[in-house]
Formats: structure tokens, sequence, C-alpha cells
């Protein structure tokens, strides 16, 4: 018998402002506040609101065979905590109906994973466990790093931590021969299983939904339908990864109708189920050990090539983690906050040509014209930012005044524009 797991993706970055060289020094925010506002409350009142109380209710009709899990970044948490908190809860309420699993991450949807600061990385692993158990009552058994980014030696540190699994994306750079519809382990020195979003099935199912004419459709899901049944009989399980606001936005009621019909189809195939990560890592063991020393990942609308990337690219990211050892020493809430979302990797993906933000209609609307003025104004950015590292450097040794750092309890915060929530 087949398994299918799906896996919703929800990430939104803190947005920069534009940031010109002159001003370095000036003590002017970094964060589009406006844009992160409007951006965030628009996709919450039309997609993840509707979307949640559509799949709490398919969940309740499916009799406990509907299992899902979400992916929520760490900036996102931080997004909904500061400006949407009602979907905290929204979500609290998908967790209680026992068929919803939420997945660990990195507290600031990191590239920490490949700048050489394995204590960092550590740090964000553990505190982004930490609040998914605090907001949602669970420990995350699985683990999924940043665009599933994944290496040999990302596997060892998130075994070392104790995540039993993690997953990353089904390419064929690691497979090579191999199928991703199996449970895979790293090497033996530190187990840990890995799960292989199997890409072609993922997006035939994103497409077909984004296409509001086609969704719904009896041959559409028929279509979704034999991709499934394309796999050998002895491959045990799918594992479908989605970003979720593809069933939300214009069209909504078509996409919600297949996803519906898709999910009845499957209830009734005495071949097929859902299973949560947690579940399925029960009940289907390792058939080979598997590992890569290159990065391989997955960013949603074009294939990425960024790890190590271009070179705007790597020059940022170097630029980046030659200042961890400064940061370090500095106990500072808003010092440690930016520092972690200036590690946020949409930062950097803007740095590509191929970013979606400078093709067709995007355009229109992108934070930046060109991967020039991303990699400027990042930079503009980062030597603010080094300014300010240095100027507490200072502080502490000639005044002798150090700021204490905060440890916030979430449920008491108040809500306010980039609040540190760090534990």
């Amino acid at each position: 018998m087949k398994t299918i797991c799906i896996y919703f993706q929800i990430h939104h970055p803190f947005s920069f402002r534009t940031f010109r060289f002159f001003d370095i020094g000036k003590s002017k925010p970094y964060y589009d506040d406006f844009r992160i506002e409007k951006e965030i409350n628009e996709v919450v009142e039309n997609y993840y609101l509707p979307l949640n109380d559509f799949l709490l209710k398919l969940i309740q009709q499916s009799n406990g065979k509907l299992k899902l899990s979400f992916y929520i970044s760490g900036t996102t948490l931080d997004q909904f905590l500061i400006y949407a908190p009602k979907m905290l809860n929204s979500f609290r309420q998908l967790a209680d109906s026992g068929q919803v699993e939420f997945l660990g991450g990195t507290s600031s949807h990191s590239i920490v994973s490949i700048g050489k600061d394995e204590e960092e990385f550590r740090n964000q692993i553990r505190q982004n466990r930490e609040r998914i158990e605090f907001y949602f009552g669970q420990k995350p058994k699985l683990f999924v790093n940043t665009d599933l980014m994944f290496t040999t030696e990302i596997g060892k540190i998130v075994a070392e931590i104790g995540y039993p699994a993690l997953l990353t994306n089904g390419s064929k750079r690691i497979l090579q021969w191999r199928s991703p519809n199996f449970v895979y382990s790293a090497d033996a020195q530190h187990k840990i299983n890995i799960l292989f979003r199997n890409e072609i099935v993922s997006e035939e199912f994103t497409s077909i939904i984004r296409n509001p004419g086609v969704s719904g459709k009896a041959e559409s899901i028929k279509q979704l339908f034999s991709g499934l049944n394309f796999n050998r009989n002895d491959e045990p399980l799918v594992n479908i990864y989605l970003n979720y606001r593809t069933l939300g936005g214009q069209g909504m009621t078509d996409k919600q109708r297949f996803f519906r019909s898709f999910v009845s189809k499957v209830i009734r195939n005495q071949s097929i189920t859902f299973s949560l990560p947690s579940e399925l890592l029960e009940s289907i063991g390792a058939v080979a050990e598997i590992g890569t020393n290159d990065p391989i990942c997955w960013y949603e609308h074009f294939h990425s090539l960024y790890y190590p990337g271009n070179l705007l690219q790597e020059d940022a990211i170097h630029q980046l983690f030659k200042l961890k050892k400064q940061v370090q020493f500095i106990e500072n809430s808003k010092i440690k906050t930016d520092w972690r979302y200036l590690q946020t990797s949409d930062h950097f993906h803007l740095m590509d040509d191929n970013h979606p933000a400078y093709l067709g209609d995007e355009s229109i609307t992108a934070i930046y014209k060109s991967k020039y003025d991303a990699y400027i104004n990042y930079m503009n950015i980062l030597e603010d930012f080094r300014q300010r590292l240095k100027e507490k450097k200072i502080g502490k040794k000639f005044k002798g005044a150090i700021d204490k750092p905060v440890h916030p309890n979430p449920s008491t915060m108040p809500i306010q524009r980039h609040v540190p929530i760090y534990k």
C-alpha cells in the first residue's frame, strides 16, 4: 500500500526598504513596514484564513483519513505574531484536530547552514523547535531546512540536535537513478532518515491547481492520479510539497473543489492512504544510505542554483558571515534579530537574474529592478549593520554598558513592529 504525505510551505520574509549609501549610519530602519504589513494582511484574509477553515472541515469530514503537514517559516511566525495573531489560533485549531503536523526549520528561514557558522545553525534550529512546540503544542519530528537545502554535513548537525528525519528536494543531482519514493538515511555514523520531495508529482499538482479553468475537472484528477499510480508497486510513499498559497486567491472555489475531489478519490482507493511524517517514519524503514557534499535545494518558480550561487550571492553571504564573531559578543536583542533577518534566503534569491520579480508582470511590483540593485541595497544595509556592531563594541569597551538580552514570552508580548521574539 502506498501512502501520500502532503506538505504545505508558508514563508514570508521581512522585505528591506530602499537603503541608499547616504542612509548608512543615519539610524534609518531596514524594513519596508508598509509593504510587509500590507502583504501579510492580504494573504491572511484572502488565502490562509479561508483555507484553514476549508481544510479543518475537510479533515473532519474525512473521519481521520486526511492528514496534512505544514512548514511555517520563522519569519512568517514573527509576522503572524506582529500583524495577524489570529493566524496562530487558526493553525492551533488544525493542530488540535490531531490530523495536522508542524515541521521544524530555522528561526529566520536562514541560509546559515551554508554559512560555516555551525553554532548559529544549531541555535536557530533549537529556537524554532521551541516556538513550534509553544504555539502548536507539538514537538516537530521532521526538519525542513531553508529552501529544502541539504548536504551530508547538514544532516549530521540536524541528527545531533535530535531530529530523526529531514525533508529535502528529490533532485536528480543527488538521486541519480534512485526513486524519491523511498526513505533513505545519511551515513551510518550520524543516522537520520531522509525524505525526498517528488518533483514531478509536486510540480504537476501545482500546475493543475493554479489553472482555475482546469481545476476540479475529472480529467485533471485522472491525470494527477495516473502520475501517482505510475510509481512502481514496491515504492511505498509519495511526498508532495506545495506552496500553501497555491490553493487560495483567484479561483479559490475551483481550486478547493479540485483538492476535495482529489482527497475523496484517495480515500476511496484501497491501495493509497494519507500519512503524517511521524507515522511514515514509524512504519517505513530506510532502504539505503545517501549523501552529498554539494548543496541541493528547491525554490519555487524557477530552478535554483544559488548554493554556492553567483558572484554577487557568494560575496554577500561571505561578507555577512564575516560579522558572526562580532555579533556573538554583543548581547543586544535588536542586533540579534537584525542579524537573523539579514540571513533570510530571499535577500540572496533577489540577486539572481532568473528571479520571477524581474520577469513578466511581477516586475511591475518588484522591490528591485535588477539583481545589482538587490545586491547594492543589501550591502548598504550590511555596512550600516557593521557600523552598529562597531559602536556597540566601543560602548562595551569604554563605557562598560551592555544591553541586557531580552527573552520575552510570546504569549504576553505586546503587538508592535519588529519586536525581537527570540527566546
